[in-house]
């Protein structure tokens, strides 16, 4: 008698279990992606390639992830001019998708007197460079020194022909109001991530932020420079770093933006495993696509919470039965 008790114990947890699961994970309707998104922060590095280490994608791999982008995206941002990076407006141009071109500025003297010049080559000599990046967030990691990078950014906006900026979170220009005298445009870094921020809130968080500098700086146009959510790593807070709340963050962002018109790049196109021992296991994972350029989550299905939860769920049934029948 008090076996089959177990054993009746065993199942009614084991369906519970699996109600439970079921109930967490019901699908989660989500504004659908839209056809084309402004634009997209472009690291072009695959599995083993890391730029410290100066191991960079070919121009084949670099051509092929455009492709992949072409028809999705407006444009594309990128952070250096190092080597192959050289290229990317070039092949770009080949399917039809504009470059927000970056220049990586650091302490690195010596570096530096390799990329700014060559950075300034490249976006005078590509009509689909429309916009240009001096440094980011070399002030909020403390990597730049303030007067240089004024320099840098002077520098820039006489010799080119379209709008130049710096990249950096919207408390380094609030504390900067002079920093916005030396630039065309404020361009806003905002991971809501980082902020611990729960992903339900972390949109109105982001055009909370936005309006906040437009305010602060009503006669410069204000645009994300970077703005996403990770899909694996440690949680921070609130902030729970997973595939569904990268789909949901993003797809809600996607459905607001246009109410304001923000020009905006999502961070990221692909993901980057060289960033794991930057920025911890989450660095590696806030790509729309995965290292394989496969895509993350549904851009117009509903989304599960756990897409595997079905196994989970059978899983702890049978311990179920296993614990209490036995």
């Amino acid at each position: 008698m008090f076996r089959l008790t177990n054993w009746v114990i065993g199942i009614a947890v084991a369906i519970i279990s699996v109600s439970l699961w079921a109930y967490i994970n019901r699908p989660q309707p989500l504004p659908d992606w839209p056809e084309h998104v402004t634009g997209f922060a472009f690291s072009p590095y695959h599995a083993g390639q890391d730029p410290r280490e100066h191991l960079y994608p070919s121009l084949q791999q670099i051509d092929s992830d455009l492709a992949l982008l072409a028809g999705k995206v407006t444009a594309v941002r990128t952070y250096s001019v190092e080597g192959p990076l050289a290229e990317i407006p070039r092949l770009a141009r080949n399917h039809n998708i504009n470059v927000c071109l970056g220049a990586y500025l650091s302490y690195e003297e010596g570096r530096n007197a390799e990329e700014f010049p060559r950075f300034i080559e490249i976006a005078k000599s590509n009509s689909n460079v429309v916009r240009a990046i001096v440094g980011n967030e070399t002030q909020y990691h403390g990597i730049l020194d303030y007067d240089d990078l004024i320099s840098y950014l002077d520098q820039a906006r006489l010799a080119l022909g379209v709008p130049v900026s710096t990249a950096e979170p919207a408390g380094i220009w609030h504390k900067n109001p002079e920093l916005v005298e030396h630039v065309d445009f404020i361009a806003m870094q905002i991971l809501p991530y980082w902020q611990n921020m729960e992903v339900n809130a972390a949109v109105e968080y982001v055009f909370s932020e936005l309006q906040g500098l437009q305010q602060a700086y009503p006669d410069k146009p204000v645009i994300i420079s970077e703005v996403g959510w990770p899909s694996n790593g440690r949680d921070r807070g609130a902030a729970v770093a997973s595939v569904s709340n990268q789909a949901t963050f993003l797809r809600k962002f996607l459905s607001r933006v246009p109410e304001y018109g923000y020009i905006y790049y999502l961070m990221e196109a692909f993901d980057q495993p060289w960033k794991d021992d930057i920025e911890g296991a989450v660095g590696a994972y806030w790509g729309v696509y995965d290292v394989e350029r496969n895509p993350k989550f549904e851009f117009t299905q509903p989304i599960v919470p756990v897409p595997e939860w079905q196994l989970l769920a059978s899983i702890s049934m049978v311990l179920a039965i296993i614990t209490f029948g036995l």
